[in-house]
């Protein structure tokens, strides 16, 4: 499989999960309580966002946390990303996951890793973007977990087991 194949497959992934996360969390009734859930949530959502926008070299102008007054708003904003990404993986061609790309906050990192970060590709930033959101959804799950709810099965193997389904986002994520 080509690196460009892959990357879709981690996405097409990546937005599944995220969906099947989103249709748990949206089911416990206590979830909105939870504070913490809603900043891993929007901090999940928010950098994915965030890199999109630096693929295509757009602002990075987002809402706030507190912007989103339930947990439905936050998951209807986190649901449209799928889209954006769908469109842009679209366009993308093998030559184009060489392109360097800049992250504004990388000059943060120099202080924690000792040495200026080294120079990294498209490719590379989207393979960070997959592998970050996982990170997240397992602090969900532990959430998940402490508010008395069953987490959802994400993993990546289980998803290619159960047929690669496409990306099924709750319905109140959508209004």
């Amino acid at each position: 499989m080509h690196s460009l194949s892959l990357l879709k497959e981690l996405f097409r992934h990546m937005t599944w999960a995220d969906a099947k996360i989103w249709d748990t969390v949206l089911s416990i009734s206590d979830a909105h309580k939870d504070e913490k859930l809603k900043i891993i949530l929007y901090h999940l959502h928010v950098v994915q966002y965030a890199f999109y926008h630096i693929w295509l070299d757009l602002p990075l102008e987002f809402p706030e946390p507190s912007e989103f007054k339930k947990l439905q708003g936050l998951a209807s904003w986190a649901s449209k990303y799928p889209e954006l990404l769908r469109s842009f993986l679209t366009e993308l061609t093998e030559k184009d996951l060489r392109r360097m790309i800049t992250i504004p906050w990388s000059n943060r990192l120099e202080k924690l890793i000792g040495k200026k970060p080294s120079e990294t590709n498209l490719a590379e930033t989207m393979l960070q973007v997959t592998a970050h959101s996982s990170h997240h959804r397992g602090q969900v799950n532990n959430r998940i977990r402490s508010l008395n709810g069953e987490p959802p099965l994400v993993d990546f193997i289980a998803w290619v087991w159960i047929g690669k389904p496409s990306a099924v986002w709750p319905v109140t994520a959508n209004e």
